[in-house]
């Protein structure tokens, strides 16, 4: 998740002592004329320790530093103890600006906040970390 107002974005992997619950987020950046890279390959990179959601496992804050026309793309799962996932894929523009929001929840995308014109970089990340999606409802569907 984003930290308020300082630009850090929370990247974890963690689960609880009983194993029944598990965190992870990871975060992409999409630079024009190279495609999605890791934060730190040819982005400007902050890190801090940060404590996790859960017990077990670890968590860092990252601050990347964008161009005009490049996007940050953050994605926050959680599973439970019945085995469903579910979370968010967040697209921010080079200002840090959320400009589209995308649910998830048992391999099904939905639109929660943003214009559709940015739908399109929800679905490069979930074809990029192989992210299991059934159904789509990202508002560009024809």
């Amino acid at each position: 998740m984003l930290v308020e107002g300082s630009g850090y974005f929370k990247v974890e992997s963690s689960r609880s002592r009983s194993g029944k619950h598990a965190a992870s987020s990871t975060l992409l950046v999409y630079r024009r004329g190279l495609g999605l890279v890791k934060p730190g390959e040819g982005v400007a990179v902050e890190e801090a320790e940060a404590t996790p959601t859960y017990v077990v496992g670890s968590a860092r804050l990252i601050k990347v530093s964008l161009s005009h026309g490049d996007f940050a793309l953050y994605g926050w799962f959680v599973r439970n103890h019945l085995g469903r996932v579910k979370g968010y894929v967040s697209v921010y523009n080079h200002r840090g600006e959320l400009v589209y929001r995308a649910r998830y929840f048992n391999g099904m995308l939905r639109r929660s906040v943003g214009n559709p014109v940015y739908a399109w970089l929800v679905r490069v990340f979930t074809e990029a970390l192989r992210i299991p999606v059934s159904t789509t409802r990202l508002g560009d569907e024809k």
